[in-house]
């Protein structure tokens, strides 16, 4: 077995993370918003004093993004220390240094309005990612929870509004992200993975609104700090508590109550949020009348605490959610599915010195789910269960041209698939991989207005004691003060896959592919513009390309009780594949009507030398156009906005003729048919489209602010196509249609404390 050494990595990452060694004592603080609570970026920290030799001493520095400042070499004496910033009211306070060690002083800075004329300042915590990265989209939660959806607010359902974000129905949160399948998407929550983010079957997504702070989207060429998937990467950051005092946001609409609540704790934060469906009551009186109707539930909860701790921070965070379901049809036959996640993390980082930072975190990842069918009283047991151990450490300088990153991941893998025929074991496919990967970035920017990025990825897989090797680059140009050019690509490798029934999420699992198969590879190529022709305007265009090999598929035609030992046992191996598209995308930022108009001119396409004889096909994600334009109108303490959809229908495979086998001994036919399929993928659904509608008013309750929002899904009522299906049971066989959701009304209440 080979052994992975990456020593040039660990003297890169020595050489990021080690300081010169300080004389004297240092201080170390984060500066918050005193309203919000919010981290407060770009402070002047000034300490200044008289040493014990009756000398003076002046230290200054400037705070990072995320309010955090290390101020370094201070000898014992009695400094005051100022906290400056324009916009913000300054502060001082004093700090009395005794011995050599480390200090903590953390603050809140009050807004002082500026009496100027008429100015708009707009903060961007991600403006240097959106200054290089190809594909990069950063929403807010607010923004994306005030969009008109299916009686719920879900930041990741919004996603589809965007260029190039695709569902697969309306009963499916999964993501399909220009040409690639939900498992090909990364999906993070504070950097650890979540591997089945779906609620109701994929109705909804596990994330609750109230406890995010923003959205993250690569849809591609994605930068070396992250790794694992052939597509893209949804990064999703959830937020701190009130720093400055105990506030709250509750939520009630037609389906679901959600709670919220945060504030402050010994120097830092928490917050505490949960949500849970109350559809059991009604379901359980319906049940009387009509036993196809199930009893089902679903519970999600978030919490998160900050806390200072040795010169820096210290985030405790996670989140746990169930969905559970039953349907007696008789005493012979019945269904009881349940499935979920749970995340823990804990997460310290510290700044080192005026321009870098160390951060480390110990992470959790688990999703489980099991089924049992009783069919005429024999069981049938499917489960799956992967749980995800990992550490991470990392370490970022920034310059004055050169922006450095180096970093460490070790995962250990527990993945098992079960599946048992009247208490029998048919599947057990179980295996504990590990992996460890380290990558190195530099972002440079040698004019101004151009910037350069390049990295790699270095990943060593157990299975098949296999090392990958993951080069990343990325280039940008400003035009002009309005326009700018970018490029990017890379190249990735996928090892856990996900078999897919693109029906029910519930019954997706996951298995790691091992030396009887290659991991997947995707390259990358993005190029694109950005263009800013006023203020409050920003459009875009990018054109991708992405070739994929080694790809596997699941072999859904294996036998009852056939053995399953390996990954080739589970799947068709040795595919390949490629996606390209165009993209284009307006936006209105500012100003009381807003919104946006997205574009997406796309073909993905397959080829396994096992299916469709060979011959290349077009998944069924496979979407030629892709519409969205999305508007919202504020007037006073009103909010109307709609969002309207239209793409091309999906890919199916049609039949192409009917047969039977005749019984040789008596020479009969059996009761019904086989459908011989056509050429996979061949036909076309209609097209779908729909309208959202939502409207919110402000008002008080109770003395609080608050809200009322009435929503309606599908406003029009188009009964969109989801798939086709044969009786081959009549003489004549009918295809039937299945439908997706009709129009569907809504009204919530929400209000904060």
């Amino acid at each position: 077995m080979r052994t992975f050494r990456p020593t040039w990595f660990a003297g890169l990452a020595l050489a990021l993370t080690t300081a010169v060694p300080a004389v004297g004592a240092e201080l170390s603080g984060r500066v918050r918003d005193a309203e919000s609570g919010e981290a407060v970026g770009h402070v002047t920290v000034q300490a200044k004093g008289r040493t014990p030799q009756g000398g003076t001493l002046s230290r200054g520095v400037m705070a990072l993004a995320d309010g955090t400042y290390l101020l370094t070499g201070l000898p014992v004496g009695r400094y005051t220390v100022r906290f400056s910033r324009i916009g913000y009211e300054a502060v001082e306070d004093s700090v009395v240094v005794r011995e050599d060690r480390t200090y903590t002083l953390d603050v809140s800075m009050k807004v002082l309005p500026v009496p100027v004329e008429e100015i708009l300042v707009e903060a961007d915590r991600y403006a240097a990612i959106r200054d290089v990265q190809t594909g990069f989209v950063s929403l807010e939660v607010e923004t994306l929870a005030d969009l008109p959806g299916v009686v719920e607010p879900d930041p990741i359902r919004s996603l589809e509004l965007l260029p190039g974000v695709q569902t697969a129905s309306d009963f499916s949160s999964g993501l399909y992200i220009r040409g690639g399948g939900p498992d090909q998407t990364l999906v993070l929550l504070d950097f650890v993975p979540v591997y089945n983010p779906t609620h109701a079957f994929g109705f909804f997504s596990t994330f609750n609104a109230d406890a995010l702070e923003d959205v993250n989207l690569y849809k591609g060429a994605y930068p070396a700090e992250y790794g694992g998937r052939l597509g893209a990467v949804l990064d999703v950051r959830s937020r701190d508590g009130n720093r400055a005092g105990v506030d709250g946001r509750v939520g009630v609409s037609t389906i679901a109550a959600r709670a919220t609540v945060g504030g402050p704790v010994h120097g830092g934060s928490w917050i505490a949020s949960g949500r849970r469906t109350y559809l059991d009551p009604v379901l359980d009186v319906l049940r009387r009348s009509d036993s196809t109707i199930p009893a089902y539930y679903f519970y999600d909860g978030n919490a998160r605490l900050t806390l200072p701790a040795a010169g820096g921070q210290f985030v405790a965070s996670g989140y746990h959610g169930r969905d559970d379901l039953r349907l007696d049809l008789d005493a012979d036959n019945a269904l009881v599915m349940r499935w979920g996640n749970t995340l823990a993390s804990g997460t310290w980082q510290r700044p080192l010195g005026e321009s870098a930072l160390l951060r480390a975190q110990l992470s959790w990842s688990e999703y489980e789910s099991s089924s049992t069918i009783l069919a005429l009283t024999t069981p049938i047991d499917f489960s799956n269960y992967i749980h995800d151990l990992s550490f991470r450490a990392e370490a970022k300088r920034e310059g004055a041209s050169h922006r450095l990153s180096a970093g460490l991941q070790a995962s250990r893998y527990d993945v098992r698939y079960l599946q048992t025929f009247n208490g029998q074991n048919e599947v057990d496919y179980h295996k504990t991989p590990h992996e460890v990967a380290a990558f190195a970035a530099d972002e440079w920017r040698p004019l101004l207005g151009t910037v350069l990025q390049g990295g790699l990825r270095v990943r060593y897989l157990e299975d098949g004691d296999r090392v990958l090797w993951e080069p990343r680059a990325a280039a940008s140009r400003a035009i002009s003060g309005r326009v700018r050019a970018k490029i990017g690509g890379g190249i990735y490798h996928q090892y856990l896959q996900l078999v897919s029934t693109e029906g029910l999420s519930a019954a997706d699992f996951y298995v790691p592919l091992d030396q009887t198969a290659y991991p997947g590879r995707s390259w990358q190529v993005v190029a694109g513009a950005e263009f800013d022709p006023a203020p409050a305007w920003r459009a875009s265009i990018e054109g991708y390309y992405t070739g994929l090999t080694n790809l596997v598929d699941f072999n859904n035609t294996l036998a009852g009780g056939a053995e399953i030992e390996n990954a080739a046992d589970i799947f068709h191996t040795g595919g390949e594949g490629w996606a390209a598209g165009a993209e284009l995308f307006v936006e209105r930022r500012r100003g009381s009507l807003t919104g946006w108009v997205g574009y997406t001119l796309g073909w993905t396409r397959r080829t396994f030398t096992q299916l469709n004889a060979g011959e290349t096909f077009p998944p069924k994600y496979d979407r030629r156009h892709d519409l969205n334009v999305v508007a919202q109108l504020r007037r006073g303490k009103w909010t109307f906005g709609g969002n309207l959809i239209y793409a091309t229908g999906q890919a199916f495979t049609p039949a192409a003729a009917r047969y039977a086998l005749r019984n040789p001994a008596r020479g009969t036919y059996p009761n019904d048919s086989q459908i011989l399929p056509a050429t996979r993928n061949s036909a076309r659904l209609l097209p779908y489209h729909r309208l959202d509608l939502s409207v919110s008013r402000d008002f008080k309750l109770f003395g609080l602010p608050a809200e009322w929002v009435v929503q309606v899904f599908n406003v029009y009522n188009r009964r969109n196509e989801w798939f086709v299906q044969y009786d081959t049971g009549e003489t004549v066989t009918e295809a039937s249609v299945a439908k997706m959701l009709p129009a569907i009304p809504s009204l919530g209440v929400n209000f904060r404390f």
